[in-house]
């Protein structure tokens, strides 16, 4: 009876590290990985994150000054 307990602990401790598919709470939702994306600004080629950028005809501006410019 203590062989098969010991056997039926090992294979839970080998599916609990090995087999079991990894957790979702530690996944960044696809907002927050947009927040950190990188885009060049079209006038002085300056890289901005593209949730302070600026978007005119498709293009990215880092300021007013430089999207009054392109």
């Amino acid at each position: 009876m203590k062989t098969l307990l010991l056997f039926g602990l090992l294979i839970g401790v080998f599916w609990f590290f090995f087999l079991r598919k990894p957790s979702l709470k530690n996944k960044k939702p696809a907002q927050e990985n947009a927040e950190n994306l990188m885009v060049e600004c079209h006038q002085c080629k300056t890289f901005i994150s593209q949730n302070e950028a600026l978007i005119s005809n498709g293009k990215y501006y880092c300021s007013q000054t430089c999207l009054l410019k392109g």
